[in-house]
């Protein structure tokens, strides 16, 4: 896809995650080009029993012995989107990378990443934009005016 002209600042090869913790998109970006590489969705999680269900106050129900993790599915969320941006980068020559994406998967993403790649992310975004238009969100990703570094 064209890039507009205001937008094609991307000189060097360029991996732009757009995502949360149900699906991330990643694109690669150069000149006037981005295109989407890959995309990370999130397994879904088990259906809680409902014979294990109990009913609280407000007649919610609830289950306290469901299994379900939700710290731990988004642990594997994120080292398995680090997995698929390492090998990116490697396939693809990546300098550049930019994160748009809430505050909690940002977090965990750069404490996963290693160091060689974390000095390459140069720009992040506290923001779920993944239902946004792609040009929408790399205007909002340009007034980011301090990259990291």
């Amino acid at each position: 896809m064209n890039l507009p002209e205001n937008l094609q600042h991307f000189h060097e090869p360029t991996l732009i995650l757009i995502g949360n913790f149900g699906k991330t998109s990643i694109y690669k970006a150069q000149d006037s080009e981005i295109n989407e590489l890959n995309s990370l969705e999130a397994d879904e999680p088990a259906r809680p029993n409902s014979e294990a269900s109990v009913a609280v106050g407000n007649g919610r129900m609830t289950n306290s012995d469901s299994g379900i993790d939700e710290g731990e599915d988004r642990k594997q969320y994120s080292k398995q989107l680090v997995q698929q941006v390492t090998d990116l980068i490697d396939d693809h020559g990546i300098k550049d990378i930019q994160l748009i994406m809430p505050a909690e998967l940002l977090r965990r993403f750069t404490e996963d990443l290693s160091n060689d790649i974390k000095d390459i992310v140069s720009r992040k975004l506290d923001k779920d934009l993944t239902k946004s238009h792609l040009i929408e969100t790399l205007e909002r990703l340009r007034q980011v005016t301090e990259p990291i570094k």
